[in-house]
C-alpha cells in the first residue's frame, strides 16, 4: 500500500471516528454522567446503611433517643438543634454566593443544591476536599476554576476559625488538667502566636500569588491566582464573620445534644473542650465516614473526666455527624442521581 493510500484511509478512518462521535458520543456521555451520578447515590446509601445503621452502639443510641424523647425538654433541644442544621446549611450557601458574587450570579437554592453535592462526594475525600468537585458541576464552564478558588476562601475561613478555637480550647484544657505553670504560660503564649500568625496569613491570602517563584511551571498557576485581587480585605472580614456565626452554630448544636443525651455539663467547661474536639478533627487526616471514629473517639478521650456515661458522649458525636453532614450527603446523591446539571438546575 502507497504512503498516499496509508494517509487516504487514515483521513477516512478519523472522519468516520469523528462521524460516529457526533452521533453517538453525546449519548454516551450522558449515559456515562447518569450512571456516574447513580453509583454516588447508591454507594452512600450502602455506606450509610453499613457504616451506621448496622453498628451495633448505634442501635444503642437510637433505643437511648427513643426513651429520651418522652421528655418534653429533650424534645425542645432536639428541635432547636435541628432547626440549627438548616441555619448552619444557610449561611454556608450565603457566604459561597458572597464569594461567586464577584464572577457569577447564582440563586440561593441552587447554591444550596451545590453544597449538599459538594458533602456528598467530599464524603469519599480527605478531609472533604471533593466539595470543590461537587459544587463547581453547578456552575458554567467558563467560571469554575475561578469558582474553585473562590470556595478555597471559604474553607480557608472555616479551617482558620477551627485552629482558633481549637487553641483556646487547648490552652484552657492544659489549665484543666493542672499542668504545671511553666507549661500553661508556654501554651498561652505559643496559643496566642499562633493565632496571630494565622490570622496575619488568612488576611494576606489574596497575595499567595506573589509568594510564587517566578518560573515557567508557575505561569499557568498565577494566572489563575489573579481572582484573588477581587477580593478586598472587607471581604475577607465578611466571609470571617459568617463563618465564626456558623462555626457557633455547630458547636452549640453539640452541646444541645450532649444535654438531650443526658449529659449535662457546665457552658463553659463544655465549650472549650467542644473547641478542641473540632481542632483535632481539623487536623486529622479523614473522610466522611473515617471522620466518625476520630471523632467518637476525641469526644470519649476529652469528656471523660466530666461523665462516664460513653454512650451519651458518643450518641451527641455520632447524632451531629448524621444530622450535620450524612442527611445532607444524601440530599446532596439525590441531587446528583435526579438533576441535569447544567446552565440551569433541572430534574430528568
Amino acid at each position: 500500500m502507497t504512503n498516499n493510500s496509508q494517509n487516504n484511509l487514515l483521513q477516512t478512518t478519523i472522519s468516520k471516528a469523528i462521524l460516529l462521535w457526533e452521533t453517538y458520543g453525546k449519548v454516551y456521555q450522558k449515559g456515562l454522567i447518569i450512571f456516574v451520578k447513580w453509583t454516588i447515590m447508591i454507594l452512600s446509601g450502602w455506606y450509610l446503611y453499613n457504616h451506621v445503621i448496622k453498628n451495633a452502639r448505634f442501635k444503642d443510641i437510637i433505643a437511648l433517643s427513643a426513651t429520651i424523647l418522652h421528655n418534653p425538654a429533650a424534645k425542645w433541644l432536639l428541635t432547636v438543634c435541628l432547626a440549627l442544621v438548616i441555619v448552619n446549611w444557610a449561611i454556608e450557601a450565603i457566604k459561597w454566593r458572597f464569594l461567586l458574587k464577584k464572577f457569577t450570579s447564582i440563586s440561593f437554592f441552587r447554591s444550596i443544591a451545590a453544597i449538599f453535592c459538594g458533602t456528598t462526594i467530599g464524603i469519599w475525600a480527605p478531609n472533604r476536599t471533593g466539595e470543590y468537585l461537587g459544587r463547581v458541576f453547578f456552575l458554567d464552564d467558563g467560571v469554575r476554576i475561578k469558582g474553585i478558588l473562590a470556595t478555597l476562601i471559604g474553607s480557608i475561613s472555616q479551617l482558620v476559625l477551627s485552629l482558633i478555637f481549637g487553641t483556646i480550647g487547648f490552652v484552657y484544657y492544659e489549665k484543666n488538667i493542672d499542668a504545671p505553670a511553666y507549661i500553661q504560660w508556654a501554651a498561652g503564649i505559643s496559643g496566642l502566636l499562633f493565632i496571630v500568625l494565622i490570622l496575619f496569613f488568612y488576611f494576606n491570602f489574596r497575595l499567595i500569588r506573589l509568594w510564587l517563584p517566578l518560573k515557567k511551571w508557575t505561569l499557568p498557576i498565577r494566572k489563575y491566582l489573579v481572582v484573588y485581587k477581587l477580593y478586598k480585605t472587607r471581604e475577607f472580614e465578611i466571609v470571617l464573620l459568617l463563618s465564626l456565626f456558623r462555626y457557633l452554630v455547630f458547636t452549640t448544636q453539640f452541646y444541645l445534644l450532649l444535654g438531650f443525651f443526658g449529659t449535662h455539663i457546665p457552658y463553659l467547661d463544655a465549650m472549650p473542650l467542644i473547641f478542641l474536639m473540632y481542632g483535632i478533627q481539623t487536623v486529622s487526616p479523614s473522610n466522611g465516614f473515617t471522620e466518625l471514629i476520630v471523632r467518637g473517639g476525641t469526644t470519649v478521650f476529652l469528656f471523660h473526666n466530666f461523665t462516664s456515661n460513653v454512650t451519651a458522649i458518643l450518641a451527641a458525636s455520632y447524632g451531629l455527624w448524621l444530622i450535620n453532614l450524612m442527611i445532607p450527603a444524601l440530599a446532596g446523591a439525590c441531587i446528583l442521581g435526579f438533576a441535569r446539571i447544567n446552565k440551569r438546575l433541572k430534574f430528568i
